[in-house]
């Protein structure tokens, strides 16, 4: 597969231009000379074996396309190569998804110094000539900017892979993490209170004869510590006991919850100021707590959280703010923007408000609820979701809307003085007067695009609004005949717009409307414009042939503002699809450790209570009737249930491994563990794998782990190394696979760039295999060991 998608597109541009040229003028039997033939044929086949190297080796592929596009035009006209001169944008586009900015940036004016060596020739005006120099130049940029925003993508997809094994050896150990916890606690009451205990009341018993007045300090001090022994285990069984979630009070539950977010690495500081908040919003501020964390773990892992509660005034303030993580790490995420509609519903549905949104480097959520509100007023079925991504500032996308603007500025002018060179009717256009109000249209038009990440629509607004300029201008100033269709390159701007509103929008639904729209506008400019004078196409100007001049040209620029608009959906549903699956991944994985702990606080004090409680509730009834020698048998008998808890605790305890994560190797082992439990499990797995980047070797066997978990029956495991890619298959799958299950595991080959296909109790994936340095070799189920890159 990775073959294919490295040699497509190349075979596809250098197919096309075969066909573009000589193809076409062959067909027409307007054969071009051998040498012009040579010479563009050369070309294509040196910028097809250049395209084909640009994985590996970007930056001298872009030098050696750019050597072929030279020798194509030794005898080759510009024009009949265009369809060839859109290799140097691929060149540069690999250049900046694989390469450092420095390096991109010395493509980028390599490029640039090259477009102006070769087309200095070609025209008679500097004018002309600039403007060829500009648009190429911008072309590079924009593609440039598309290849950042690729590469920032595909790296904030490893580092959410890499998060996510995380959270998940987190939530692994979350139980016996809270169990050593509680471990440590049931000790310092054993240690503090019950043996204080034991040892004054044997001291007593023991002295008894010469020393009569120790036996009334020992029964104090036993009634005394006693109750507070049985206040304190009664304290860790509430904690440890609690059966039912939503009754709990909320200070305690974001306690638990700010613990929780603790045992996974996550700085966080809850602050409650005021009294405990309404039962009726307990729910609804916790779950803001809950989904803003996540977002945090998701987008800032290991930035200082804070979270406030604040009630006063009849009004409860929840404020969850982050600080962000500076560089590159700030910039990974775009957000699936899948939960924030659903929680500001069901905050408003209570009469408050929630705002999200940056905060210096950092996102802050804040909600605002009036404290009488009734939660039985919530939307039935109301989702809340994750939250929505930080949208941050991108080096990328900055280069990509600084190159959007420019293009959109520079083309119509750029388009006017090279018609000047080959139509004399727009001769016209020389004009300084004529120029300049093209480029005041031009500034006007093309501006509202830096909006377009963050206010699409107000973006689109201005450039649709911004095109009716233009008819305005022809019936202010009279413009040569034909200048209207200078005009058509402006469209550039409005195809843009079109597509940041379907890509960025907030909400998608009527984001379609900005094709129609579109089309519209530019028509109505366009016959405007053609109008000013009088006439259309030399014929007098009537309203029914106006409108149905601009009804035609509406429909013709349909197609291409739908296809811009269809291009950015495409955008907006693949990004919202894989942060939603790595959403709902890591929001399943931290349920599952605040779960997993909160299972094991209840197994504990269960056990507390059973065995530990009434025996200390006895020892303060003995200790209140003065009885020295039953307070010091109760109290050994404590003291002994406690200590036998604390080895029962210590007996399931499992020694906790600090080792590196199990990879690929370790396959053999995870089949033969299931072999020994009573499964049959087969592995079909070559001889021989050699080394595999670390998050696709973990990802590997958490696939195959996660997959046989998932079902009891036989299985079968295969692992295939073909065409660069790693495959894996894994029979034996329930036809309805666990939800969160299928999110883990979408959101792991997602975010390597892989592929997944879940169908008829059947796992199949495909994830591609960059090259590694340093190869290791490896058997399933036996020890790598590493190859130094000498000894190959």
């Amino acid at each position: 597969m990775t073959l294919l998608r490295t040699w497509l597109l190349p075979s596809a541009l250098v197919g096309a231009q075969i066909l573009v040229w000589p193809g076409l003028p062959l067909l027409r039997g307007d054969a071009p000379d051998a040498a012009a033939t040579t010479a563009g044929l050369v070309a294509a086949v040196v910028t097809l074996l250049a395209l084909g190297w640009r994985q590996r080796r970007p930056l001298p592929a872009l030098g050696v396309v750019l050597a072929a596009q030279t020798l194509g035009r030794l005898g080759v006209s510009p024009d009949d190569l265009l369809v060839l001169s859109l290799a140097e944008l691929v060149a540069i586009w690999s250049v900046a998804v694989r390469a450092p900015g420095r390096v991109v940036r010395v493509a980028l004016a390599a490029g640039a110094l090259w477009v102006a060596s070769v087309n200095l020739p070609r025209f008679d005006t500097a004018a002309a000539y600039l403007g060829e120099v500009v648009v190429a130049v911008l072309g590079y940029l924009l593609a440039a900017g598309l290849g950042r925003s690729r590469r920032h993508w595909v790296t904030g997809r490893a580092a959410v892979a890499g998060r996510l094994v995380a959270v998940e050896a987190e939530a692994r150990r979350a139980a016996e993490t809270e169990r050593h916890r509680l471990a440590r606690e049931l000790h310092d009451v054993s240690a503090h209170h019950l043996t204080s205990i034991v040892v004054t009341a044997g001291a007593a018993e023991r002295l008894a004869a010469r020393r009569p007045e120790l036996a009334a300090e020992a029964v104090e001090f036993t009634a005394r510590t006693g109750r507070e022994t049985l206040v304190a285990l009664r304290r860790l069984v509430a904690v440890m006991g609690e059966d039912t979630e939503a009754h709990r009070p909320l200070r305690r539950r974001l306690d638990d919850l700010v613990a929780g977010f603790h045992r996974l690495g996550q700085p966080v500081r809850l602050d409650r100021v005021g009294p405990e908040p309404p039962a009726a919003l307990t729910e609804v501020v916790h779950a803001v707590v809950r989904e803003s964390l996540t977002n945090v773990v998701r987008h800032a892992a290991g930035a200082d959280a804070s979270v406030r509660v604040a009630v006063d005034a009849g009004t409860v303030t929840v404020t969850v703010a982050d600080t962000g993580v500076p560089g590159p790490t700030a910039t990974f995420t775009l957000g699936a923007g899948r939960g924030i509609s659903g929680l500001r519903e069901r905050v408003a549905a209570l009469g408050g408000t929630l705002r999200a949104g940056p905060d210096g480097d950092g996102w802050r959520v804040e909600a605002r609820l009036p404290a009488g509100a009734d939660s039985g007023s919530l939307p039935v079925g109301a989702d809340l979701g994750s939250m929505p991504s930080p949208v941050r500032s991108e080096n990328g996308r900055s280069l990509v809307t600084a190159a959007l603007v420019g293009n959109a500025l520079v083309l119509p002018v750029a388009a006017a003085l090279v018609s000047v060179e080959t139509d004399v009717e727009l001769a016209g256009l020389r004009d300084p007067i004529v120029l300049l109000q093209l480029l005041l249209f031009s500034v006007a038009h093309a501006a509202p695009l830096a909006w377009r990440c963050r206010r699409p629509w107000a973006a689109f607004a201005g450039v649709a609004g911004t095109a009716l300029l233009w008819p305005v201008t022809a019936l202010l100033v009279e413009l040569p005949r034909g200048a209207e269709f200078v005009l058509l390159t402006a469209g550039f701007a409005d195809l843009a717009a079109v597509w940041a509103v379907a890509a960025y929008a907030r909400r998608a639904g009527p984001t379609w409307l900005a094709a129609p729209v579109a089309a519209t506008v530019l028509a109505v400019g366009l016959v405007g414009t053609a109008a000013a004078d009088g006439s259309i196409a030399g014929e007098p100007v009537h309203v029914p042939v106006t409108v149905f001049m601009t009804v035609f040209v509406a429909a013709l620029l349909l197609a291409p503002t739908l296809l811009a608009w269809g291009g950015g959906a495409l955008v907006r549903r693949r990004r919202r699809q894989v942060l939603g699956r790595e959403d709902d991944a890591l929001a399943a994985a931290t349920a599952r450790a605040v779960a997993a702990a909160r299972s094991e606080r209840e197994r504990v004090g269960a056990g507390l209570r059973s065995a530990v409680l009434d025996r200390a509730g006895r020892l303060v009834v003995v200790a209140d009737q003065g009885r020295l020698a039953e307070i010091l048998v109760e109290a050994r008998a404590t003291l002994a249930a406690m200590r036998g808890l604390l080895d029962d605790l210590r007996a399931d305890e499992r020694p906790t491994s600090h080792g590196p994560q199990p990879t690929l190797a370790d396959v053999g082992g995870l089949c033969a563990s299931r072999q020994a439990d009573g499964r049959d499990v087969l592995l079909d797995a070559p001889a021989t794998v050699p080394a595999l980047p670390t998050d696709v070797d973990v990802s590997a066997y958490r696939l195959v782990e996660a997959a046989l978990d998932a079902g009891t029956g036989p299985a079968r495991v295969v692992l295939r190394l073909a065409g660069g890619e790693l495959w894996v298959s894994v029979t034996g799958l329930p036809t309805a696979a666990d939800p969160l299950v299928v999110a883990g595991l979408r959101a792991r080959v997602d975010a390597l760039g892989g592929r997944l296909a879940l169908r008829r109790g059947e796992l199949r994936a495909r994830l591609p295999l960059p090259p590694v340095p340093g190869a290791s070799v490896a058997r399933p189920g036996q020890r790598r060991e590493r190859v130094p890159e000498g000894a190959r």
